[in-house]
């Protein structure tokens, strides 16, 4: 469990996804897309972390820093962060007329907003003294929604990518695409194994008390 938020850690994620945007905006993505895209990025990894601990756990836990493992708080916070720039970006290609942007945006822009909206009870809820307060099951209850955070993200980013009329298709949609279904494979991959040692577990015990009596 990651109870801490290292300012190390933070330092790192924010300057690696600024980095990464700067590239993205520099071999020809528009800098709110370059923005956006980190954001999902860093969602994607916070994500595979639960999955891959449950799928590799001894392999994982032997690389240099915990990387990413333990960095989970950080990965989150920051694509808060770069989400709420995102959105700010948005508002300023419309030239701050946020009322009106809202009067007509579609189902997809709602759903993100939604996100956003969950992302930042999550955030909030990131903390040490705050994970104390709630009690480790209520916060694990709460941070298991970071699997809808993604999945209303995922929707609107596969409906800004594909199915809106006149967007070209790039690398960039191909890469969100390819994440989402990472995601899901790691997901249901983890979910099979816990299925599997649950029953395992089941056997054993069954096959313990034939024993006994």
């Amino acid at each position: 469990m990651d109870f801490r938020n290292t300012f190390s850690y933070h330092t790192a994620v924010a300057l690696i996804s600024v980095l990464l945007i700067l590239l993205l905006y520099f071999t020809g993505t528009g800098f709110g897309r370059a923005v956006a895209g980190i954001a999902f990025f860093l969602l994607f990894l916070t994500l595979i972390v639960g999955p891959v601990m449950r799928l590799w756990k001894p392999a994982v836990e032997a690389l240099p820093w915990n990387l990413p493992w333990s960095w989970r708080s950080e990965l989150g916070i920051w694509f808060t962060v770069f989400s709420i720039a995102h959105m700010l970006l948005v508002f300023d290609s419309s030239y701050w007329n946020v009322a009106g942007y809202l009067a007509g945006m579609r189902l997809s822009d709602l759903v993100a907003f939604v996100a956003i909206f969950w992302a930042l009870v999550l955030t909030a809820s990131s903390f040490s003294s705050i994970i104390k307060f709630l009690g480790l099951s209520a916060w694990r209850w709460l941070h298991s929604l970071a699997y809808v955070i993604f999945y209303l993200v995922g929707a609107h980013v596969i409906n800004h990518a594909f199915l809106r009329a006149g967007r070209p298709l790039d690398w960039l949609h191909w890469a969100y695409l390819l994440m989402i279904i990472v995601v899901i494979l790691l997901q249901s991959a983890a979910f099979v194994k816990t299925v599997m040692n649950c029953r395992r577990t089941v056997v054993q015990q069954n096959h313990a008390e034939r024993s006994i009596q």
